[in-house]
């Protein structure tokens, strides 16, 4: 009848079909604030490590004749061998023309037996996000503008949500692992001095006492050379948030299992604490529960919104406003991102400073609240520094900073993992909050460090008290459910208040993860600019290791590489001052 051959299961040798998901609202949303120069797409890179030559001929034998490195082969093994089509398909996905459906393309697949019916595959075309491209051959500067290029173009998210770009060359030649890290694995093959000749081995340490670049001239003729692989993703916010897509990315490693199972005993933890009450006890506690619940969360919504507007009418101008009202009558202005990572401190010193510190004050502070002081102390120096370029010989005739400077704060709903059995979505929020700008100096020029940190740590908790993520995150499906493209826009820039800075924690595992066998030596994500927030941070920890790095304005941070290195001055100020105490 009709209906059967309107339906593609009872069509004979169809080969693939197409179906339809609606969108999220927030995913919606990514795609009606965006604009021409600020693109909602999150970029970030994973570095790897092969090791010596010696390692790389065992890959070699392991792998065939792929070669050393991580290869696109590398990257599609591991994508297929660990399910990641069925975990999240919505990665094969497309936006359709209207919008507001995901598309994705299936194979038909008949049954095992001549009975069964038929099911559907998800057709994973990987050779459509997947490529290999030449490594970066200038120290970091190859990297930076790589990654320039894809945070500032758009992504055609009807052909496609996500793209990654591996290359592969000689260890530290791309600056995606620092140098301290480079030694050290260098440090750890030697080692192992079967992997080396002697020949070989002294030619390593020959080179490395050198004033030339890490591996070079002889580079090339040795064959205990360590290799890097760079693997470079972009997505766009309408596939997931960015905390999400590298979340959900952990399931490529080799450590995924184990990661899912900690989730699954985290939870389940928390859900034997949720029901150790029993019988009546355990109904009252609930009903108390849901009653304290709901009165957080109609008193905190307005608490929330009346802060939001007080922010907004307080603050009714940009402090870069002014810097880049200048640059541009100068002739000065430029378009693109300034664009710097760098690894900051051990996460166990950094959490020692915490304790410390929060002990000596009578709070708790976290390392969220250490790094926003560090980084906005150092928007502080960089706005004192435009001053001076603008007023050389009166300097501060021409106001930008003020006593306070507002910060975006964005929250994941899920604490930045993905549960098991979810894929990935959009579960992201924020709030803004007042941080302070210039201090005073006590009379003898000493730092403030620590009373900033206080008063940063202050503003936080109010904030964290608030449920400011949730309603911004309904705030978002409502304006993409029911407002025009054009009133949602301008809602968004509006809704950061004239923030300064958009500051996001990434919490990373503690331990280096593996894909393919190849460890995983650095991570840095990049942050797009929300519109009219000229600078973006984010920090992140992994592998005991705390990260930093920056997104901005070229007007704003003219210099990114001096701007995170006030934040690390900042940092040492806090560490000194714990020392001090402790």
């Amino acid at each position: 009848n009709k209906i059967d051959v309107n339906n593609p299961f009872m069509r004979p040798n169809l080969p693939e079909t197409t179906l339809r998901k609606r969108m999220t609202s927030v995913g919606r949303f990514s795609l009606t604030s965006q604009t021409e120069a600020n693109p909602s797409v999150p970029v970030f890179f994973l570095a790897l490590s092969s090791g010596s030559q010696a390692n790389k001929r065992k890959q070699l034998d392991e792998r065939g004749t792929r070669g050393g490195g991580f290869r696109v082969d590398d990257f599609e093994d591991a994508w297929m061998k660990n399910g990641m089509p069925s975990r999240h398909p919505r990665f094969h996905s497309v936006v359709c023309e209207e919008s507001k459906y995901f598309e994705e393309k299936h194979n038909v697949k008949p049954g095992v037996e001549d009975d069964d019916e038929t099911y559907l595959e998800i057709k994973a075309e990987l050779d459509r996000h997947v490529f290999e491209t030449l490594h970066y051959s200038v120290y970091r500067d190859d990297l930076r503008s790589r990654i320039e290029d894809m945070l500032m173009s758009p992504l055609q998210v009807k052909d496609k949500l996500w793209e990654v770009y591996i290359s592969n060359g000689l260890l530290g030649s791309s600056g995606g692992i620092s140098k301290a890290k480079v030694d050290l694995i260098v440090q750890e093959d030697m080692e192992h001095p079967s992997n080396f000749s002697g020949s070989n081995r002294g030619s390593i340490l020959f080179r490395r006492t050198t004033k030339k670049g890490p591996w070079e001239d002889a580079a090339s003729q040795n064959d205990a050379i360590p290799l890097e692989s760079i693997l470079l993703f972009r997505s766009h916010h309408a596939l997931a948030d960015g905390a999400s897509i590298m979340a959900a990315l952990s399931d490529l490693c080799d450590e995924a299992e184990e990661i899912r199972e900690q989730i699954r005993l985290q939870l389940l933890k928390w859900k034997r604490r949720r029901d150790s009450k029993k019988g009546f006890r355990k109904i009252l506690s609930k009903i108390l529960r849901l009653i304290k619940l709901c009165l957080w969360f109609i008193f905190g919504t307005a608490r929330a919104l009346a802060y939001q507007s007080y922010l907004q009418l307080t603050t009714r101008v940009n402090p870069f406003d002014a810097v880049k009202f200048d640059a541009e009558t100068k002739g000065l202005a430029a378009s693109g991102r300034s664009l710097s990572w760098c690894d900051a401190a051990p996460l166990d010193e950094a959490k020692t400073i915490c304790k410390v510190l929060s002990k000596a004050k009578g709070s708790t502070i976290t390392i969220n609240d250490l790094f926003v002081s560090c980084i906005t102390a150092a928007v502080t120096r960089q706005l004192v520094e435009h001053e001076e370029f603008m007023a050389p010989v009166g300097a501060h005739k021409t106001k930008c900073v003020g006593k306070h400077m507002n910060v975006v704060v964005p929250v994941h709903m899920r604490g930045g993992v993905v549960l098991p059995g979810e894929s990935v979505g959009n579960n992201i929020g924020a709030f803004v909050c007042r941080c302070p700008a210039e201090m005073k100096h006590d009379a003898k020029g000493g730092s403030c460090s620590v009373e900033r940190l206080e008063k940063v740590h202050e503003s936080l908790l109010y904030m964290k008290k608030s449920p400011a993520p949730i309603v911004s995150h309904a705030l978002a499906k409502f304006c993409s459910n029911f407002l025009p493209s054009c009133v949602t826009k301008s809602i968004f820039e509006s809704a950061n208040a004239n923030a300064s800075v958009v500051i996001t924690n990434t919490r990373g595992r503690e331990s280096k993860i593996h894909i393919n066998g190849m460890p995983v030596e650095s991570v840095a994500g990049f942050i797009p600019l929300p519109p009219g927030v000229p600078v973006g941070v984010v920090v992140q920890s992994y592998a005991g290791s705390m990260s930093l790095s920056l997104t901005a304005e070229r007007y704003a941070i003219p210099d990114p590489d001096k701007f995170l290195q006030w934040v690390v001055e900042e940092y040492q100020a806090l560490r000194h001052a714990a020392a001090n105490l402790q």
